[in-house]
């Protein structure tokens, strides 16, 4: 194929498995046509490939104002081939080809309790199409607050993208609930236009007037933050309720879709699949669900790990490892590694697994600060090491060094009603199956697919299991050695070699690349 292809991810910044996913496709598809990676926060390549293990050398960034996705639509006809991997992603591209790797096909009403989802049936289709509020870019924590008022709270710098508009003035409600004192918040495009608002503990309606501009804005919210104190250890800055842009007399429907968004959102509407030649799946538990949940077939191409980077030490340490992102059970699917730190306190209290530790690490972004410290505060007392984004070099020591692995994402879910709170693969269990450790992991999901039971590691049902499992391997040295080496061999079928030819056949029977 001449011409070029594009990325998209809007989390690109994250650098999580699911942007690694992404990214083994633009270096895969750069060594034969130019490849542009989009997003809508800066990023640099360089750091962006180191930090992923990636060698994005031959690809360019290209950064787009967060104007949605109709926009998106627009700059995706420059290509003859877009990718979509940004998760719950809704875009409809115009590009010749176009793929869709789906990393879970989660329903867009999950969220919402049963009340909530019959409000959505009644009344959504008499507000679709009724322009709603403003959503929030980069630098902002999630939406917080009660039925009568919701609210989100920047970092002290959060940018918000206006469409392009004639004169015009956005209105919010601006306040800092539970702060110690006042702020001055600073509204600019970083060009031609600011203004200084005061913001108090109490909401107050502003309305703030804008300069035309055809191309539309991104503004800067810009203020000052502070620590709310205890176990919540974010830096917050002002918080921000019912933003819209007016211009127009607001009647009841305008009214109720900035007061309830939620209300415009079509859960059933997938019209945005029939714009792309392929669905890729990151595992078959994920195709499963994206047949039932969308009434399609997918192909399968499993995430792509770095199996030949991580080398199994010949001395292990008796240190169970557990790695995954840091985040609230509720959003999303959650690593449990409170759920995790106590259930080893209890083993380790029990004397059963005298001499070993439990080492937790992953990332963490600022808004779930306040759940690594819940974390940090289990683990006090207990041989228990928690460290929060640490550098790859020090994941792949404890990959390579550690005896055993544990994963408990899913935990307490209902995975018949919630299948996405569970593990759609499980990158890092591969990781430590190619680093040596022997998984012991829960029985849901994509986990079922990685481990074979009794062969390279176990599954679990219950903490009882996790905790009998976890003590036959550490006191027989023998089977931890015999599951050891099984499941460095097993983990070898999603090398990155492996990605390459899986995405080259998916490539060439969808025609992705034909000119």
């Amino acid at each position: 194929m001449s011409g070029k292809a594009a990325v998209y991810n809007r989390f690109w910044h994250s650098a999580g498995g699911g942007e690694r996913h992404a990214g083994m496709i633009a270096q895969v598809l750069a060594q034969d046509i130019p490849v542009e990676l989009l997003g809508h926060t800066a990023v640099k390549l360089d750091e962006l490939g180191e930090h992923l293990g990636l060698d994005l050398s031959r690809c360019t960034y290209r950064r787009l104002p967060d104007r949605g996705d109709e926009a998106l639509a627009d700059a995706s006809e420059a290509y003859d081939l877009w990718v979509t991997a940004s998760y719950m992603s809704r875009l409809q591209p115009r590009s010749r080809r176009a793929a869709y790797l789906c990393f879970f096909p989660t329903p867009f009403d999950h969220d919402l309790t049963r009340l909530h989802k019959f409000a959505v049936r009644i009344l959504g289709p008499s507000l679709r199409g009724v322009p709603g509020g403003l959503g929030a870019g980069e630098g902002w924590f999630p939406p917080e607050g009660g039925r009568r008022r919701r609210w989100i709270w920047s970092s002290g710098d959060g940018v918000i993208s206006l469409p392009p508009s004639g004169a015009r003035g956005l209105r919010a409600d601006l306040g800092r609930p539970g702060a110690p004192g006042p702020t001055q918040l600073t509204i600019t495009d970083g060009e031609k236009f600011s203004v200084s608002l005061p913001v108090t503990s109490t909401f107050v309606r502003h309305r703030v007037p804008l300069p035309v501009d055809s191309r539309g804005l991104e503004l800067r919210f810009q203020s000052d933050t502070f620590r709310p104190g205890g176990t919540d250890v974010r830096e917050l800055g002002v918080a921000v309720s019912r933003m819209r842009l007016d211009g127009s007399r607001m009647g009841p429907r305008r009214y109720a879709a900035i007061r309830f968004p939620w209300l415009r959102m079509d859960p059933n509407d997938l019209r945005f699949l029939e714009a792309y030649d392929t669905v890729l799946a990151n595992s078959e538990y994920t195709r499963g669900w994206i047949s039932r949940f969308w009434d399609r077939d997918s192909d399968v191409l499993f995430p792509p790990i770095a199996v030949d980077t991580v080398f199994p030490a010949t001395e292990r340490e008796n240190v169970i490892l557990s790695v995954g992102r840091f985040f609230t059970p509720g959003l999303g699917h959650a690593k449990r590694q409170l759920e995790m730190v106590r259930w080893f306190g209890d083993l380790h209290r029990s004397g059963r697994l005298p001499g070993w530790r439990l080492h937790v690490v992953g990332g963490c972004e600022r808004s779930q600060e306040p759940y690594l410290a819940k974390v940090r505060a289990a683990a006090k007392g207990l041989p228990v090491d928690i460290t929060a984004n640490a550098p790859r070099s020090l994941v792949q020591q404890l990959l390579s060094t550690s005896a055993i692995f544990w994963s408990a994402t899913g935990w307490g879910e209902d995975n018949a009603t919630r299948p996405w709170a569970a593990e759609h693969f499980g990158m890092t269990t591969v990781e430590a199956m190619a680093g040596g450790c022997v998984p012991i992991v829960i029985d849901l999901a994509g986990q079922r697919e990685i481990v074979k039971d009794g062969v390279v590691g176990f599954r679990w049902s219950t903490p009882e299991q996790l905790l009998e499992q976890t003590v036959r391997v550490a006191r027989d040295s023998e089977l931890r050695d015999r599951l050891s080496i099984a499941a460095v061999a097993d983990a070898q079928q999603y090398s990155e070699q492996a990605f390459a030819h899986r995405w080259s056949d998916i490539a060439a029977r969808r025609h992705l690349l034909e000119p």
